[in-house]
């Protein structure tokens, strides 16, 4: 023994007869301690007499119920081991006997012994740290004389897994498993054993014990009550280890060559009498350990391994569905031939994870796929696509099954592997098996059938919502909200498309749109429109076949679907006809006009003739039919914006019978058809290489026109002129208007005919349209609403100021000269009739200054606004009529031709108030708010008279109903609260428009004085500040004086003038608390 060797053994055998001798948590530590300080090959040296102690007492029965004790002794075990490398067989031997009895007991259920948790998680790391530090020679040994120690401590590891609950011992637990069969990562380089005599060992005697490890391990794996994600990886990880290096391609004997005896032996065994020599009927024992029959009996019965895993695809954690297709690439590399049962099984699990959401997962099993189809032979290529395709359909046929379901994540898993066979099987050259397959027709049934499950939408109420404002410059429209999947999770639907459009690809792309065109021609589904749009979205899609596509989606009675519910004519009114026998607007059919010679035209009422029938009346529509024709009619639209990105070039032709189709629908009063519309027409301009959809109608302005010019002539294509009217000119600008002039006038004088007055709507909203490109275009350079500049406030200004007149007339008066200046009253006569003889004399000579012409646009906008004030005493449409009426208004401030209509306006105006109807009051008090605003005092003293006492009596009244109404009152969404707030609101622009003084104003401050209350709703509260901030600036003296009654207070103003008395009360401080934060906010005091 060296000198320095001596000197350790001498420092540590103190340590180590103490340990001995009274084994306590604190000998151990002692000796823990000294452990650390020694030198690796000190201890390497004394490791027998280090681990003696503990062999010894791990061993007694004294300390058998001293858990804690014996956890100590164990941790101290491992900190030598962990130091060494061991080197006796027989120590090997007692450590592992004697740990094992720890945690071993045969009578209980598992045979795991009840001892604390903590005890089992230092015995299985010891157990570890054994194996993986034992010497080379003795863990070939221990390879091949201990399997049934091997065997024993693989059991307990894996019970110990399976059965309790710690996570940091169940993993112990697993590593322990992997060590003890030599797969553990540090034994093995990337997954193998390099050294092949320690691999051949390890294979004979996994060979051993393989179902049994393997079937605990996958109980691990699928447990259900598993806590996160680090034991199911570890398992599987320890899974795919043992399998794949027992089950290697490797050690499968191939003999390469075959003689005579060979074949006269298999001819003697199959001629034997009552000896069945297949794998099946014989029994595991009686098999050779790794023969080719062992291969294949194991790899049956390890396919439900295999299985079991499979349902781990669809895990929450990335990192387990990581390690399943390491498992699985590991399966088709390494154990192509020994595991052929399982082998679809793991191409299934990558197809699925290579359209994984995280990329790791995605393009390590893409890699796999890819690398196994690259480097298979042939035969066995083709034995696994002829797999894959029957695996194909059944996928298909279970699909409906799994969409009906409550598990998102099979659901999105399922669509994964679908997507992923159409690619494996689109990517196989011609003839392509799934072209074959789909030609039958109950395969391409069951395509079908399952693609509309999974592209089945919602429908609801929602769907029919009409569009409160439209702005067609607000932006592109880039989702789809008309598109709701009733089965498919979120993203699933990108999935389905994407499944779609890798069958648009492949040559059975005609034979699947076939179909599902006649499904959508003959039931008008729109998951099938939904399926057909994906398809002739796919770039490599035959152009013929998108095209047929496209003819079948703007068929009149396709793209004209019945929306409103409960539609069809009504009855025949006396408004229509007088007596039917005389006339009768729809006598007339498809077949036959009365009256009509053959030949005729009856351009008046319908431009019908022989060759031009009338169009049937729409049919009687449910609600359930009209949900379903508006997401149809919204799935066709965004067809034909998406058949143009992929035709291009090829879309020209179908451009003119496009463009009108499309902008009726940007028109239409549903929310989500002028969306789709506008999606539509976005990319109808991006194929055709515009700047934006208005030059695109700029550079079809021709055609459009005159599309709309031949509709307006067309008694049931009137509508549809308008719409498209309407959105051509939200589109247009300046350039365009010499192009409106003409239909706008025409559209006037047929908004007068009685036959058109069902398109009232219509004409109502191109008017509004035209008046708002008007504004648009001209914009008012003589803005009369501008705020005069700020000066101080000076309360006695008024007074100076009439002084100041006074005097000026007084001075006026005194310096008059007296009458004729001088001259005597016979000169002045003669003066006036020598005026009056150069008048009449040059009265044939004189020249009078004509007016200059009125602009086109003025003289366009006033027939709109007479029109429309005709419209406005009306039944219908009165509301539209009065906003376009505002409009045209404002177009023409500072005309001639103003104060006349605004005259003629009046009386309209005065009978909606008196009516009382608060959706028509809200238009009438916006339409006097514009009338005040351009024509002032014209109508001032009528205003007073009529229209205002209206407005305050509404005021008054209604503050008792919206008194304590709070944010969530339902009263908030009433009628009756947004006249209140329009009025409000409405005043503050009266007030100095209509010049309201004394009287009036005090009228209209006493209407609003209710909704200074705290009590009141915060809008109307707010717009009740904002009246009096205004007369404060318009007249600060009016308000100053209204609100200090208001206030009732005994505050004392003091002038600074001595002379002056003081004012009793001040308009800052109410005695009704309820006032007092909104007094303070209209005199900017600051609120508590």
């Amino acid at each position: 023994m060296n000198p320095v060797l001596k000197e350790a053994f001498n420092r540590i055998k103190p340590v180590c007869d103490m340990l001995m001798v009274c084994p306590t948590a604190d000998t151990v530590s002692n000796f823990v301690n000294k452990i650390t300080k020694l030198k690796k090959d000190v201890v390497q040296e004394l490791q027998q007499y280090l681990l003696f102690p503990f062999i010894t007492h791990i061993s007694s029965t004294e300390i058998e119920t001293k858990y804690g004790l014996q956890r100590k002794l164990v941790d101290g075990m491992r900190a030598v081991l962990e130091r060494v490398t061991v080197n006796s067989f027989e120590m090997c031997m007692k450590i592992e006997i004697g740990l094992l009895q720890l945690v071993f007991d045969k009578d209980r259920p598992g045979m795991i012994a009840e001892i604390p948790e903590e005890l089992k998680l230092s015995v299985m790391l010891s157990l570890t740290v054994l194996m993986l530090n034992m010497d080379k020679k003795f863990r070939e040994k221990l390879m091949k004389t201990q399997v049934p120690l091997l065997a024993q401590a693989v059991f307990v590891a894996v019970h110990i897994a399976k059965l309790d609950r710690l996570r940091a011992l169940r993993l112990a637990a697993i590593h322990c498993v992997t060590a003890h069969t030599g797969t553990h990562a540090s034994q093995t380089d990337d997954y193998s054993i390099k050294d092949p005599v320690i691999e051949k060992a390890v294979v004979d005697m996994l060979s051993s014990i393989l179902p049994g490890v393997l079937a605990g391990l996958q109980d691990v794996a699928t447990c259900a009550d598993n806590p996160g994600h680090g034991v199911i990886v570890a398992a599987i990880d320890a899974i795919h280890r043992i399998l794949c290096i027992t089950m290697h391609d490797k050690f499968l004997y191939k003999k390469s060559e075959y003689t005579a005896d060979d074949f006269a032996k298999m001819y003697l065994e199959k001629t034997k009498d009552k000896v069945d020599t297949e794998v099946s009927s014989k029994k595991p024992k009686e098999i050779t350990k790794r023969s080719p029959e062992w291969y294949t009996m194991a790899g049956d019965k390890l396919m439900l391994v295999t299985k079991s895993l499979i349902a781990l695809r669809t895990h929450e954690h990335h990192k387990v569905r990581k390690e399943l297709s390491v498992f699985c690439s590991r399966l088709l590399t390494e154990c192509n031939t020994t595991m052929q049962p399982s082998i679809p099984l793991a191409l299934d699990v990558l197809i699925a994870l290579s359209k994984d959401e995280y990329s790791q997962v995605s393009d390590y099993c893409a890699t796999a796929v890819s690398t196994y189809f690259s480097t298979a032979a042939k035969d066995a290529k083709n034995k696994t696509m002829d797999s894959l395709c029957e695996n194909f359909f059944t996928t298909l046929t279970c699909l409906p099954r799994v969409l009906n379901n409550v598990d998102s994540a099979r659901k999105l898993s399922t669509l994964n592997l679908l997507h992923g066979y159409i690619q494996v099987l689109g990517s196989e050259p011609p003839p392509q098996r799934v072209v074959s397959a789909l030609s039958v027709h109950t395969n391409m049934q069951c395509l079908c059938n399952a693609l509309l499950e999974a592209a089945a939408l919602d429908a609801d109420l929602t769907l029919l919502s009409t569009v409160a404002t439209r702005d067609v410059l607000a932006g592109a429209v880039t989702d789809s909200p008309w598109v709701r999947p009733r089965c498919v999770p979120a993203g699933g639907l990108r999935r389905v498309a994407a499944c779609v459009r890798g069958l648009a690809a492949t040559r059975a792309a005609d034979l699947l749109a076939d179909r599902l065109m006649q499904v959508a021609l003959q039931h008008k589904l729109p998951d099938a429109f939904l399926l057909l749009n994906w398809i002739g979205s796919e770039p490599k899609a035959p152009t013929s076949l998108i095209e047929r596509i496209l003819n079948l989606y703007i068929q009149e009675d396709m793209w004209y679907l019945p929306l409103e519910v409960g539609g069809g004519e009504a009855p025949l009114t006396s408004a229509d006809t007088l007596d039917v026998s005389v006339y009768d607007p729809r006598a007339w059919h498809r077949d036959s006009v009365p009256g009509l010679y053959e030949g005729a035209t009856e351009t008046r009422y319908t431009d019908i003739s022989y060759r031009t029938p009338r169009a049937a009346p729409p049919p009687r529509t449910t609600l359930r039919e009209a949900q379903r024709n508006m997401l149809v009619s919204c799935l066709l639209t965004e067809g034909v914006g998406m058949f143009a990105l992929t035709l291009n070039e090829h879309y020209q032709p179908y451009l003119m019978k496009v463009l009108c189709l499309v902008l009726e629908r940007i028109s239409s009063p549903y929310e989500l058809l002028h969306q789709a519309g506008l999606k539509a027409v976005g990319s109808i301009t991006a194929a055709a290489g515009h700047a934006g959809p208005a030059d695109l109608i700029r550079c079809n302005a021709d055609y459009l026109t005159n599309q709309i010019t031949r509709r307006l002539k067309k008694a049931w294509d009137c509508e549809s002129a308008l719409q498209i009217l309407s959105v051509v000119m939200e589109y247009s600008d300046v350039t365009m208007l010499d192009y409106m002039y003409g239909i706008v006038e025409d559209v006037l004088v047929q908004s007068c005919d009685k036959y058109y007055d069902r398109n009232l709507e219509s004409y109502l909203q191109v008017f509004i349209t035209f008046i708002e490109c008007l504004q648009k275009w001209f914009k008012d350079e003589d803005n009369t609403d501008s705020k005069p500049p700020e000066r101080g406030l000076d309360l006695l200004e008024d007074v100076r100021e009439y002084c100041r007149n006074q005097q000026e007339a007084e001075r006026l008066l005194n310096e008059e000269e007296p009458p004729g200046g001088g001259q005597s009253a016979e000169e002045m006569y003669r003066e006036d009739r020598a005026a009056e003889l150069d008048d009449a004399a040059d009265y044939g000579d004189a020249v009078t200054n004509e007016e200059a012409p009125v602009a086109r646009h003025l003289s366009v906008t006033a027939a709109i606004v007479r029109r429309c004030v005709r419209g406005a005493a009306g039944a219908r449409g009165a509301a539209a009529a009065l906003r376009a009426a505002g409009g045209g208004l404002r177009v023409l401030r500072g005309s001639a031709l103003l104060l006349p209509l605004v005259h003629a306006a009046w009386p309209p105006l005065v009978h909606r108030f008196e009516e009382g109807d608060p959706i028509i009051m809200r238009w009438a008090i916006e339409l006097l708010v514009t009338m005040a605003s351009v024509s002032k005092d014209f109508i001032r003293a009528r205003a007073i008279k009529e229209v205002l006492p209206h407005i305050y009596r509404f005021l008054k009244k209604s503050s008792r109903d919206s008194y304590l109404k709070d944010a969530g009152s339902s009263y908030r969404l009433s009628l009756a609260f947004a006249l209140q707030l329009c009025s409000l609101r409405a005043l503050p622009r009266l007030a100095p428009d209509l010049a309201l003084a004394r009287e009036p104003l005090e009228d209209a401050m006493h209407s609003v004085d209710p909704y200074l209350s705290k009590k009141q709703p915060k809008p109307l509260q707010a717009a009740a500040v904002k009246f009096y901030e205004t007369v404060l600036e318009y007249d600060y003296g009016a308000a100053w004086h209204h609100l200090r009654r208001l206030c009732r207070n005994d505050a004392v103003l003091r002038p600074r003038d001595p002379s002056l008395a003081p004012v009793v009360g001040t308009p800052f401080q109410p005695k009704n608390k309820n006032y007092e934060n909104n007094i303070k906010l209209i005199f900017n005091f600051e609120v508590s």
